[in-house]
């Protein structure tokens, strides 16, 4: 037998007892705001790191140019020329990301490489093929500077060049330590190579230069002259104190006239006009 119906609520007492038996506890519809769970909170923190290079604990694909420099490496350490430009145009011209920075640790190197042996033309077409994004990368542009002083054989400036760059690759902030270091090393050697080369050009190019003609095209400071005698005296030139003037070995008639020859004494002969240019102007 169903009782008599149970009258509403009336008071303000017994209409707050009935809403909190209506509705749910607050905390069952959601959790606290204060305490938020470890993957939302990791979420919404801002990318603030920049973007760094793969490292050998990540698990990221390498490419093409990073699993090559290891051999690039060796090979510049060894000082294997011709056989570090070989495997770095066999990598440039068949690596998958073009345009991925890392394309650089094969591109420096295979361009010093032939700058070392005098070979400008392939230095530049490698520098060509590179993407615009890469040619706006500052080691890049240490590289064009570099090449383009050297082919237009304005002197004082590759060895300044050289030494900018050189400063360049062993800042802290470059960001890849062996490259640097190959890099550092192979830009001492380009330097000693060019230095050879215009030693031995002058050499065919003069009958006598002064002292301090000879320290600007050999790269050396004014306060420098002891180097550029020690070199001068070792290959037999002569050098007359009062007057500073150095006076190269004659050359030996028994030198075969090949297309080395030619070439030398090409070179030579711009050499003295680019002399007499900067004279008269």
């Amino acid at each position: 037998m169903t009782g008599p119906p149970t009258p509403p609520p009336s008071s303000a007492v017994e209409i707050e007892d009935a809403a909190r038996t209506m509705l749910p506890p607050q905390a069952a519809a959601a959790a606290p705001a204060t305490e938020p769970s470890e993957s939302t909170s990791e979420a919404a923190q801002p990318a603030t790191e920049e973007f760094q290079p793969p490292t050998g604990g990540q698990t990221q694909q390498s490419t093409t140019y990073e699993l090559l420099f290891p051999t690039i490496s060796e090979l510049a350490r060894t000082g294997s020329l011709r056989e570090l430009i070989e495997v770095a145009e066999r990598g440039d011209l068949s690596g998958d990301f073009a345009a991925d920075p890392t394309r650089l640790l094969l591109v420096a190197p295979l361009v010093l490489a032939y700058m070392i042996l005098n070979e400008l033309s392939p230095a530049r077409h490698v520098l060509t093929r590179l993407p615009d994004v890469l040619t706006t990368i500052p080691l890049s542009r240490g590289l064009f500077m570099l090449l383009s002083s050297t082919v237009e054989r304005r002197y004082s400036d590759v060895y300044l060049r050289a030494e900018e760059l050189h400063q360049f690759v062993l800042q802290p902030t470059f960001g890849n330590a062996e490259l640097a270091q190959i890099l550092a090393g192979m830009i001492v050697s380009f330097v000693d190579a060019f230095r050879k080369r215009t030693f031995n050009l002058l050499s065919r190019a003069y009958t006598s230069i002064p002292l301090s003609l000879a320290q600007m095209y050999l790269g050396y400071t004014p306060d420098q002259a002891k180097e550029v005698l020690n070199v001068a005296l070792a290959n037999k030139w002569k050098y007359d104190q009062q007057t500073q003037i150095l006076t190269p070995a004659s050359q030996s008639t028994s030198y075969v006239r090949g297309s080395g020859y030619a070439q030398s004494t090409l070179e030579a002969v711009n050499l003295v006009a680019n002399t007499i240019a900067s004279l008269e102007s």
